[in-house]
């Protein structure tokens, strides 16, 4: 369960970036820090997708450049 408190004045919308497994080792070959000790990044991304509700928009953004990604989010903003 995920409980948290949001002001009402302040909409909140839930946007899920989940990019493949290669597509996330290959971004992580290029990053100084890792975030992946301790466990693969198999392991992580088949428990994140297994356990996390699905609210919000889901995105896989592996083939997408960041501007990409940004542009695809505000028009999925804009079909709501």
């Amino acid at each position: 369960m995920y409980i948290f408190f949001v002001p009402h004045k302040y909409p909140v919308e839930v946007v899920v970036l989940c990019p493949d497994v290669e597509t996330i080792k290959g971004r992580e070959r290029y990053r100084e820090k890792t975030g992946y000790s301790g466990f693969t990044v198999e392991t992580l991304y088949d428990t994140f997708m297994q356990t996390t509700p699905r609210i919000g928009f889901w995105l896989d953004n592996s083939n997408q450049t960041p501007q990409q990604t940004a542009e695809t989010i505000l028009n999925a903003r804009k079909s709501v």
